[in-house]
């Protein structure tokens, strides 16, 4: 599971995790030992610009280890409209502005 909010959202998706598996943070370190209490992995992640790690995330996409989840795409001019859906926290997933 990959946890992109930190804070409460990654204190309760210690608690959804099947024993054995594995969470991955960008937001926060498992600074209370919930990975040991719920008998799973904790990972903390922070990336920094670096087109090697860039690579390598692109690839573990591809390959399908690591799945993003995309609520919806709007094209650039339609940003606003995609920052109101955002507002509204009925999403599930990122929302996504392409640029072309």
């Amino acid at each position: 599971m990959l946890d992109m909010l930190g804070g409460e959202t990654m204190a309760n998706s210690f608690k959804v995790l099947k024993k054995g598996g594995t969470l991955v943070s960008i937001k926060g370190e498992d600074t209370e030992g919930l990975a040991a209490k719920y008998g799973v992995r904790f990972e903390w992640f922070f990336m920094s610009p670096d087109g090697e790690m860039l690579t390598k995330l692109g690839a573990l996409i591809s390959d399908g280890i690591v799945k993003p989840v995309i609520d919806s795409v709007f094209p650039m001019d339609q940003a606003a409209v995609a920052y109101d859906q955002l507002a509204t926290r009925r999403t599930v997933g990122k929302i996504v502005i392409a640029v072309k």
